[in-house]
């Protein structure tokens, strides 16, 4: 009964990951002082599951997080954040996370 018991718990946990996944991709564009994401991330419903969160770092720095509460589509995510003060050299690191399960790094 244990086993049994074990396998089910085990199915449920599977498939409720196997539903819930991180970004597929990161489009990452500055131009005139703004950083332009765009996180590829194909859902059946923008209200979950859906990309709740960009972390931006700055040469390691993490200088801004934007917190969301539903994707802008099925498809993807796409925010604007300013960054007016990147200099030459400067390297930019974006963190998404899926509200349920995931991340990706670009």
């Amino acid at each position: 009964m244990k086993k049994l018991s074990l396998l089910i718990v085990a199915l449920i946990f599977g498939n409720a990951v196997a539903k819930a996944d991180a970004p597929k991709k990161i489009n990452l564009t500055y131009q005139d002082g703004k950083l332009k994401i765009e996180a590829l991330h194909r859902v059946r419903n923008a209200n979950k599951p859906y990309i709740d969160q960009f972390v931006v770092k700055l040469s390691g720095e993490e200088v801004k997080t934007l917190q969301l509460d539903k994707q802008t589509s099925t498809s993807s995510q796409v925010s604007e954040i300013k960054l007016p003060d990147i200099k030459k050299g400067d390297q930019i690191e974006v963190i998404t996370l899926c509200n349920e399960f995931g991340q990706k790094k670009a």
